[in-house]
C-alpha cells in the first residue's frame, strides 16, 4: 500500500510540474491570440470558441490538443 501511495504521489508531483511550467501549445502561433480556457474534449472546446464568437466576444478562434486537455485561444 505504501508504495502505491508513493508512486501515486510521484505522478501527481510530475504532473503538477508539467502544467506549472509546461509551454503553451502556441508558441508559434499568431501572437494576437490569448490563452482563454482549457476544456476535456475538443468538441467542447469549438463548441465554447464558436459561442463566443458569436456573441461578439472574440473575432476568432482556435482550438489546440495539450497533452490532457484542449486549450481554447481567442483573437479579440
Amino acid at each position: 500500500m505504501k508504495k502505491k501511495i508513493a508512486a501515486t504521489a510521484a505522478v501527481l508531483g510530475a504532473l503538477a510540474s508539467t502544467i506549472a511550467f509546461a509551454q503553451p501549445a502556441s508558441a508559434g502561433v499568431d501572437p494576437r491570440y490569448y490563452y482563454e480556457s482549457s476544456w476535456s474534449t475538443e468538441g467542447d472546446c469549438r463548441l465554447n470558441g464558436h459561442s463566443g464568437q458569436q456573441s461578439g466576444r472574440w473575432s476568432a478562434y482556435f482550438c489546440s490538443a495539450s497533452t490532457w486537455s484542449w486549450d481554447l485561444y481567442i483573437k479579440r
